[in-house]
């Protein structure tokens, strides 16, 4: 019983953050979101899994075969118009989704920084020997 209440609450939780994510994404990088969604392939199948992340979303109509977005045409909010914007978006739907990533497409920063080093012995004096040149 203890288990599947952590188990829900993670899953809650793990939700509102993504939702956050995505967010934050779409009001303060929205360059990064856009190429990361023409990074994506697949199609949407109308499950509905996205909008039910944390909690039901409340323009969502739920039909036997699909679900329906009662407000698609007349405003959805950036969010929805851009998930998945990557892998972490679909791993908040348990990847039940038919959008894929290519594997082999780095969508987010490297972990680290490679910084250009100064080689001397590269450097000549010019004629006039008072500065260096690159060689």
């Amino acid at each position: 019983m203890i288990v599947r209440v952590m188990e829900f609450f993670m899953r809650f939780f793990g939700g509102i953050r993504g939702k956050a994510r995505r967010a934050w994404l779409c009001l303060f990088r929205p360059g990064y979101v856009k190429q990361s969604t023409t990074q994506r392939e697949g199609f949407c199948n109308q499950c509905g899994n996205c909008c039910r992340i944390a909690f039901s979303c409340p323009f969502l109509k739920i039909y036997k075969s699909h679900a329906l977005c009662r407000i698609y045409h007349i405003g959805r909010p950036s969010p929805c118009v851009a998930f998945p914007i990557n892998r972490d978006d679909l791993a908040d739907v348990g990847f039940e989704c038919t959008y894929t990533f290519p594997a082999d497409v780095r969508t987010r920063r490297p972990s680290t920084v490679e910084l250009p080093v100064w080689n001397p012995a590269s450097l000549t004096f010019n004629e006039s020997g008072s500065e260096f040149e690159e060689g």
